[in-house]
């Protein structure tokens, strides 16, 4: 009995840490999914730097209680899933958006960024911001655009006094 509790007490531990050591994480019902698909998200969220946890309801209260996290206390019915990010606080949550939206029983139940909790509306929200590469793209054409056309009208320019 003691192996058990000093077993459980280890698993609190360890979810504690990645929990203080991420940099946002979700938390969905993953009920219906079947085991491939749950292989391929896991593979995929590994690629993005995160992690896929499935828990116990108990032991995922008493972590985030030890990690100083609250909020989901009321969320800890049902088979819950986290999913943690350690590098791209986003990605997560467009994963796990991708799969609720072609898996229609998967329920998103909140979230956690930037040091607080957010609901699962402000999770799908935060779902449709493109990715780091595409906000990087945005930026990087709002940089070139007024050179571009700079050297649009020098072009034009150029043009009209050759003919």
């Amino acid at each position: 009995m003691k192996a058990i509790i000093a077993k459980k007490e280890s698993q609190v531990k360890t979810v504690s840490e990645h929990f203080n050591s991420a940099k946002s994480f979700i938390i969905f019902e993953y009920q219906g999914l079947d085991a491939a698909t749950i292989t391929s998200l896991r593979k995929s969220l590994r690629a993005s730097g995160s992690q896929l946890c499935v828990l116990k309801n108990n032991i995922l209260d008493r972590s985030l209680k030890a990690a100083n996290i609250t909020g989901f206390e009321s969320l800890m019915q049902g088979p819950n899933a986290v999913a943690i990010a350690f590098e791209d606080e986003i990605s997560i949550f467009k994963m796990i958006a991708d799969v609720e939206k072609e898996h229609k029983f998967i329920k998103i139940k909140g979230g956690y960024i930037n040091g607080g909790f957010i609901d699962a509306a402000q999770v799908k929200q935060l779902s449709a911001i493109p990715g780091r590469e595409g906000l990087y793209g945005m930026l990087l054409s709002c940089l070139t655009s007024p050179i571009r056309s700079f050297l649009y009208g020098i072009k034009a320019v150029a043009d009209t006094k050759q003919q």
